[in-house]
């Protein structure tokens, strides 16, 4: 069901642009560049919220003991179900939501490169150099900034909170640990800016902003440390599910 709902609100945006697409035809515009930049936002947080709720619904019928019976009666160890559900919360959600997102994005791309020309092209006044972008390009082949490599802990560490919280809380377990989450993010980020002045104290910053000299260094302490916290988190649901009284 989630899986549905989720290529439904997809597709909702897909279809959005296909209006824009054709009203824009109306009035005879014929740049269409921005069409399609929706895409990367959309995967990013329609892809979080899949997957918090996955993982934050997972144990919530240990919350109801008429439910929680039957979780109970299961033939299997704590262990097992702790690593059941991280295996249908994380691999699995992760892919189903990706193959969901990338068949959806290849037919409405394709009906968008069927109708119009999707290059732009431009030429540099310094170098005389000819550029050309593929405005429409299928999202598999879009690059990916280098920098965003190093957050790719999130979903991991969502997954490790929500389903802490689907463990912990008896009621409204997502809600509850969104909250919590929301409080989390302000600390981390409180964090992360005293250990970035921490790490760059006494170095020299680059062109004319405040950015460090070397701002991947800060990143990878950023990813580690997103790492670390999401073990711990793991660790912590698991024992709580080895103590869980229904």
């Amino acid at each position: 069901m989630s899986l549905g709902i989720l290529a439904g609100v997809v597709a909702a945006f897909y279809g959005y642009a296909v209006k824009e697409y054709y009203q824009g035809l109306s009035i005879g515009a014929s740049d269409f560049s921005d069409l399609l930049d929706f895409r990367f936002p959309l995967f990013v947080i329609s892809g979080l919220i899949f997957g918090t709720i996955i993982s934050g619904t997972y144990f919530s019928d240990l919350g109801q003991k008429p439910k929680a019976i039957f979780e109970l009666l299961i033939p299997a160890s704590r262990i097992e179900k702790f690593l059941t559900a991280l295996f249908y919360s994380v691999p699995v959600a992760i892919v189903s939501f990706i193959l969901v997102f990338l068949v959806i994005d290849y037919g409405f791309v394709t009906y968008f490169r069927d109708r119009g020309h999707s290059v732009t092209s431009w030429i540099s006044e310094a170098t005389g150099e000819e550029f050309k972008r593929d405005n429409w390009a299928y999202f598999c082949k879009m690059e990916i900034n280098e920098k965003m490599k190093y957050f790719y802990f999130l979903p991991l560490l969502f997954n490790a909170l929500f389903l802490l919280g689907s463990i912990g809380f008896r009621n409204f377990q997502y809600v509850k640990t969104a909250i919590l989450l929301v409080i989390y993010v302000a600390f981390w980020f409180f964090c992360v800016v005293y250990l970035a002045k921490f790490l760059t104290a006494g170095t020299i910053s680059v062109k004319y902003g405040n950015y460090p000299a070397d701002e991947f260094t800060i990143l990878k302490y950023v990813c580690l440390s997103g790492i670390v916290v999401t073990l711990l988190v793991w660790g912590i649901g698991f024992l709580k599910l080895k103590e869980k009284e229904v």
